[in-house]
C-alpha cells in the first residue's frame, strides 16, 4: 500500500534556520488515510475554549457578531430585495374594476375613516381580491401609517379574510376570498372598511407637482392631506369616485392621474369641507394622488427614532424596545454575576519541589485545572513506562508498542487513574501489549481510555472529599445553554421582532464563562490545599521562580521523574528550558523513552520527533476512530418637504386579485 504524508507547518526550532528543515515540518504517514493534524485541532480548541482569557474573549466576540447578524438580518434581506430590482406585480388583464367609490372621512387629529367599494368585473379561476398597505408614511421616514381593518364583505354577506405580514412587517394584506374555492365569473362588489392615523401632515414647502388644481390657500396652510385615494390596482378601473370630508375649509387642492395630465381628474368642492375626485379609464397599477392644504392646526403625530426599515428589529414601540433593552442590560449582568459566582479565588501557590503524594500527572493537573487537559493520556503512558510499569516500544513516527511489565501488587500501588488507563488498554497483565498503529481499532481503545481516564480522575476527585457537585453552577449552565437556544429562536421572528433574542443572547454572553470545564464542581477545604500543592508544584515546572534552589545536577533522576507531569500540564519544553539554563547542558534522556539513536535532547522537548511524536500517534489512532464514525453516522428621509408631492408618492397601498 502507497504511504501518503502530509505535512504541517510548526513554530521553528530555536537554532534551526531552514523553515523548510525536516525539523520544522510535521510529517503524518499512514497506511492510506490523511490524518488532521492533531496539534492545530489543539490549537482550535483552545482558541475557542472558554476555560482561556483568549479563547473566552474570541468566544465572546463571535457570540456578539452572530447576535448582531440576528438582530439586524431583516435589514441584508431588504438591501438584497431591493437590489435585485423592482419587480411589477402581474397584471390581470381578465378582470377589471367597473367602479371604485371610496369615502375618506379625515378628522382634526389625523385619524382617518375610509371604506372603498369595488365592484368588480371577476375573470374565471380567481378566488377573490387582496388589497394591501404599506406601513411607512411617504412623508415622515419616522411616523407610520398602520391600518385598522373594520369589515370586509363581498356582495353584501360576511366572506373569508386572512391577513399576514409581508417584507420584514412593513406591508399590510388582507387576502379576500377562500383559498380552497373559486369565485364565479361576474361582478362581484367588494366592500373594505379600516381606519388609520396620521392622515394630516406637515405642509410642504415647494407647490408640488400635480397635473389638476382648484382652490387657493387664503392663508398660510398648516396641515394638508396627502393619500393615494385610488392605489395601486393591478386591474383596470373603468370609473372611479372618492368624497373626501376635512375638518376645515379646503385651501389649495390638487389630484393627478398620472405624471402627464393624459388621464383627467376632476376637483369638485374645493374651498369647502366637502371635496370630491373623480377619473376613469384607469389602466392597472394607476393610482390616484390628492393633495389638500388646509388651515387647521397640525396634529401631534407619534414617530419613532427609527425608520421602517428597522421596525422588524425593534418593533413600533419605544416602551418596548426600551424594555428589551433594559432587560438585555439585566441579563448581561445577572449572567456575568452568576459566572463571577462560579469562579473559585485561587489559593496560594508557594513553589513545591515534589508532586502533591500519591497522585500521578493526570491527578495532579486535574485538580489544578478541574480538567485533564489535551495530554492526560500520553502523560499517564509516560509515567507509566517511568514508572516501570510497562515499557515502550517504537516502530515508526506513528507505529508504538505498549507492553505490561508489573505485576499485579505493583499495579495495586499505582494511583487510580493510572490504573484505570492499564485495564482499559489491557496491559495490567505482564507480557500483555497494545500497539498504537494509527489504526480504527487502536483509536477506539485509547478514545475509551481516555473517557475512562477523565470520569475516574471526576470519581477520585468526589470520593477523597476534594470536590462537590454545585447545583446553582449546573443550574447557571444549563440556562446558558438554554438562553443560546431561545436566542437563536428569537432572532428568527420567532417572536415578531428580532429584538427579542437580545436578552438571552446577553445572559449567555455575559455567563459565558459557565460553559468552561469544571464549572458545577467545587473544591473542598482539602481540595483546595491539595490545588495549592499541586499548582505549587506546577510552578516549579513552568516557571523560573525556583531556578535557584533546585539543583538539577543533583537531582538528575527526580528531572527525569516530573517529565510526565510537565507533559500534563503542558510545559515539557519549559521544564527542559529551565533545566538547561540551570546547568548549561542539554537535559537527559529518559532511559524508559524510546527515541531514535540520532535524538539529541533538544529535539526530544521540544520537536515533533520527540515526546510529540508519541502524542502524534496517540492523537492519530483517536483521529481515525474519530473519522470512521463520522462517516459512518453519516432608509432615507422624506422628499415630501423639498418636492411638495406629486403622482403616484401618496402611499395607500393598491391591490389585485388571486
Amino acid at each position: 500500500m502507497t504511504r501518503r504524508c502530509r505535512h504541517f507547518p510548526l513554530t521553528p526550532i530555536p537554532g534551526r534556520s531552514s523553515a523548510n528543515s525536516c525539523e520544522n515540518r510535521r510529517v503524518l504517514c499512514t497506511g492510506g488515510s490523511h490524518l488532521e493534524e492533531p496539534v492545530a485541532m489543539k490549537a482550535f480548541r483552545r482558541l475557542f475554549s472558554v476555560r482561556t482569557a483568549t479563547g473566552k474573549l474570541v468566544f465572546s466576540a463571535l457570540l456578539i457578531a452572530l447576535s448582531c447578524l440576528g438582530l439586524f438580518w431583516p435589514l441584508a434581506q431588504q438591501s438584497a430585495s431591493s437590489r435585485s430590482g423592482t419587480t411589477e406585480a402581474p397584471v390581470d388583464w381578465q378582470s377589471e374594476i367597473k367602479d371604485y367609490a371610496a369615502t375618506y372621512r379625515v378628522a382634526a387629529d389625523g385619524h382617518v375613516a375610509a371604506t372603498e367599494v369595488l365592484t368588480v368585473q371577476l375573470g374565471a379561476n380567481r378566488h377573490g381580491i387582496f388589497r394591501f398597505f404599506p406601513v411607512a408614511d411617504p412623508t415622515d421616514p419616522h411616523a407610520r401609517m398602520v391600518p385598522s381593518i373594520s369589515d370586509i364583505t363581498m356582495d353584501d354577506r360576511a366572506v373569508p379574510v386572512s391577513y399576514e405580514w409581508r417584507d420584514s412587517r412593513r406591508v399590510y394584506v388582507a387576502r379576500i376570498g377562500d383559498p380552497n374555492a373559486t369565485v364565479s365569473p361576474g361582478l362581484h362588489t367588494y366592500a373594505i372598511s379600516y381606519t388609520v392615523d396620521g392622515g394630516l401632515v406637515r405642509p410642504p414647502t415647494a407647490p408640488g407637482h400635480f397635473t389638476n388644481h382648484a382652490g387657493v390657500n387664503s392663508t398660510t396652510p398648516t396641515a394638508s392631506f396627502y393619500y393615494n385615494v385610488v392605489g395601486f390596482w393591478t386591474m383596470r378601473i373603468g370609473a372611479a369616485h372618492v368624497s373626501i370630508d376635512l375638518p376645515g375649509p379646503s385651501g389649495s387642492t390638487q389630484c393627478a392621474a398620472d405624471d402627464t395630465g393624459a388621464t383627467p381628474c376632476a376637483i369638485t368642492g374645493a374651498g369647502t369641507d366637502h371635496v370630491t375626485v373623480t377619473t376613469a379609464g384607469l389602466p392597472p397599477q394607476n393610482p390616484v394622488t390628492v393633495r389638500i392644504d388646509l388651515p387647521v392646526p397640525l396634529p401631534h403625530r407619534a414617530t419613532l427614532p427609527w425608520t421602517v426599515r428597522f421596525d422588524k428589529t425593534f418593533s413600533r414601540s419605544l416602551p418596548a424596545a426600551g424594555l428589551v433593552a433594559l432587560l438585555s442590560v439585566l441579563a448581561a449582568l445577572g449572567g456575568y454575576l452568576w459566572d463571577r459566582r462560579s469562579r473559585e479565588a485561587s489559593p496560594g501557590t508557594p513553589v513545591l519541589y515534589v508532586p502533591p503524594d500519591g497522585l500521578g500527572p493526570a491527578q495532579t493537573a486535574y485538580i489544578v485545572t478541574e480538567g485533564v487537559g489535551d495530554h492526560a493520556l500520553v502523560a499517564t503512558l509516560l509515567y507509566m513506562a517511568e514508572r516501570r510499569l510497562v515499557r515502550l516500544d517504537r516502530a515508526g513516527s506513528t507505529r508504538w508498542t505498549v507492553t505490561g511489565l508489573a505485576t499485579p501488587e505493583q499495579w495495586a500501588a499505582a494511583d487510580p487513574v493510572t490504573r484505570e488507563v492499564g485495564d482499559a488498554l489491557g496491559v495490567t497483565t505482564a507480557g500483555a501489549k497494545f500497539s498504537l498503529t494509527g489504526s480504527q481499532t487502536a483509536g477506539s481503545k485509547l478514545s475509551k481510555a481516555t473517557d475512562r481516564l477523565v470520569s475516574s480522575c471526576r470519581s477520585w476527585a468526589r470520593t477523597q472529599g476534594l470536590m462537590v457537585t454545585v447545583g446553582a453552577e449546573w443550574a447557571g449552565r444549563l440556562l446558558v445553554i438554554a438562553c443560546l437556544v431561545l436566542a437563536i429562536v428569537g432572532f428568527a421572528g420567532a417572536f415578531t421582532w428580532t429584538m427579542w433574542g437580545l436578552p438571552f443572547a446577553a445572559f449567555a454572553l455575559g455567563g459565558i464563562g459557565l460553559l468552561a470545564s469544571g464549572v458545577g464542581t467545587r473544591r473542598t477545604p482539602s481540595g483546595r490545599r491539595m490545588w495549592s500543592r499541586a499548582a505549587g508544584f506546577r510552578r516549579l515546572l513552568a516557571t523560573p521562580s525556583a531556578e535557584d534552589r533546585f539543583d538539577y545536577s543533583a537531582h538528575r533522576d527526580l528531572f527525569v521523574s516530573y517529565i510526565p507531569y510537565a507533559v500534563a500540564f503542558g510545559v515539557a519544553e519549559a521544564w527542559a528550558a529551565k533545566y538547561r539554563a540551570a546547568t548549561g547542558s542539554e537535559p537527559p534522556i529518559p532511559d524508559w523513552y524510546p527515541a531514535p539513536r540520532d535524538t539529541s535532547p533538544a529535539t526530544l522537548y521540544s520537536s515533533p520527533g520527540g515526546f510529540a511524536s508519541f502524542d502524534s500517534a496517540v492523537s492519530a489512532s483517536i483521529s481515525a476512530y474519530n473519522a470512521s464514525q463520522s462517516s459512518s453516522s453519516s432608509s432615507g428621509g422624506s422628499s415630501f418637504s423639498s418636492s411638495g408631492g406629486s403622482w403616484g408618492g401618496g402611499g395607500g397601498g393598491g391591490g389585485g386579485t388571486w
